[in-house]
């Protein structure tokens, strides 16, 4: 878990406003949250464990509702019927575990703390001081954040090499 209240200090700290302040805690807590929402969506898009969450799906007639957190779809446990996602809801023929990659809350106050590994840290407060100094863009931020999310995130989805063993008679 990242504490709020650790990466505004930083940020600060980089900004070099420890003793007289340009920026108040809403306009870093507006770029935190800019910085969130481009890590959640990069994390989202590599299928990332670090936001995955389990849910028992109970269908009624057919169909049961996605969470409200619902991101996007990482698997299914022990299922190898049919399913379909349409608006708010997947169609499913039975009880199922589904895995699916959640979108975090955002950030309200300096006391909140940011549900993701503390390898992140550096990223937000790099990010957030850029922001805030005018150095990037959100859309510079955007790719930024996606190229160093999948770098991190390699290692997750690639698991050992098969080899063929060598055959002898």
């Amino acid at each position: 878990m990242i504490e709020v209240r650790d990466v505004i200090t930083s940020v600060l700290y980089g900004l070099g406003e420890n003793a007289t302040r340009k920026h108040s805690d809403p306009e870093i807590i507006d770029s935190l949250n800019i910085v969130l929402r481009y890590v959640n969506l990069a994390l989202i898009n590599t299928k990332s464990y670090w936001i995955a969450k389990e849910i028992k799906l109970k269908p009624k007639n057919g169909k049961a509702k996605l969470p409200e957190d619902f991101g996007g779809f990482k698997e299914f446990e022990a299922y190898d019927g049919k399913y379909k996602f349409t608006k708010g809801a997947i169609k499913v023929d039975k009880d199922v575990v589904m895995t699916y990659l959640y979108i975090i809350d955002p950030i309200e106050t300096i006391e909140d703390e940011i549900d993701l590994p503390y390898v992140l840290f550096d990223m937000f407060t790099r990010y957030s001081i850029g922001l805030l100094n005018g150095n990037f863009g959100s859309d510079t931020v955007a790719g930024l954040i996606s190229a160093e999310i999948q770098k991190l995130v390699a290692n997750e989805s690639s698991g050992p090499i098969d080899r063929p063993m060598p055959f002898f008679v």
